[in-house]
């Protein structure tokens, strides 16, 4: 059961300013009253009271009796509920239209700008919280993703990442990395059965300590600037960098049994 400060405390989490959430529970005890009883009640001015009442009124949490004073009464606590989780319901679904048509808009002036023009080759240093710029990035892959990785970050990133390669096998996308091991020594990963002897998803070791690095495409590379999950990462397009990587890729790879 509510206590009175965690019954305040839901009202206003369901819309209510805090003195309106004040005046609706002091009501709600008072069932029925005038504005000076009410007034006593919640602890609230004169000037004050009349004005929430008011909103609250216009909320449908409480009723106006027309007498002489105006007495008030409140809406039955489970209706008012109701009432508010239905207004906040009605107001995220606007919110979400109208952020919906925000970044449709954004993405059309997006796309506009690049029809418009080459891209740009750039370099971006990427803070390592969003991570999720380069799991967008495997997740929208069209044919070809190859990457240098360690033992260790690759086991790291398999927990965050699986789902995303899972996916993108299903849509013949091809996988190829080469996890650097310190030691000359038999791995076993624990792969999901789907990814296990799959065609499009490949591994192969090599005793180095590697770079991480993560080529998209052929048209993207992200390189982590350190070996965790939270260090910054270089984003480039530079078709000199991406050529680059990419050739020494497949010259790794060939050497590699």
């Amino acid at each position: 059961m509510q206590s009175e400060n965690e019954s305040y405390q839901t009202l206003i989490s369901l819309g209510l300013t805090a003195l309106e959430a004040k005046v609706y529970l002091a009501l709600v005890g008072l069932d029925e009253a005038s504005a000076k009883t009410i007034s006593k009640a919640s602890n609230t001015s004169q000037p004050d009271i009349y004005r929430v009442l008011s909103k609250l009124e216009n909320k449908g949490l409480i009723e106006r009796i027309i007498a002489l004073p105006n007495r008030f009464k409140a809406t039955p606590i489970d209706e008012g509920v109701a009432v508010l989780l239905q207004r906040r319901d009605t107001q995220s679904a606007l919110l979400h239209k109208q952020a919906t048509e925000l970044v449709q808009h954004f993405k059309g002036k997006s796309a506009m700008a690049t029809d418009a023009q080459e891209e740009v080759a750039q370099f971006i240093l990427v803070p390592g919280v969003h991570v999720h710029r380069i799991k967008n990035a495997v997740e929208n892959a069209q044919s070809l993703v190859l990457c240098f990785t360690t033992l260790d970050m690759f086991r790291k990133v398999r927990f965050i990442t699986e789902d995303v390669w899972k996916r993108g096998v299903k849509r013949n996308v091809n996988y190829q990395f080469i996890i650097g091991k310190p030691h000359e020594e038999q791995v076993t990963l624990e792969l999901d059965p789907l990814l296990r002897n799959n065609k499009f998803f490949s591994i192969k070791f090599i005793v180095a300590s590697m770079p991480c690095v993560i080529l998209v495409d052929k048209k993207e590379v992200f390189l982590r600037t350190e070996m965790n999950l939270e260090a910054p990462v270089l984003w480039s397009n530079n078709p000199c960098i991406v050529e680059m990587i990419q050739k020494y890729f497949e010259t790794l790879w060939k050497m590699q049994i």
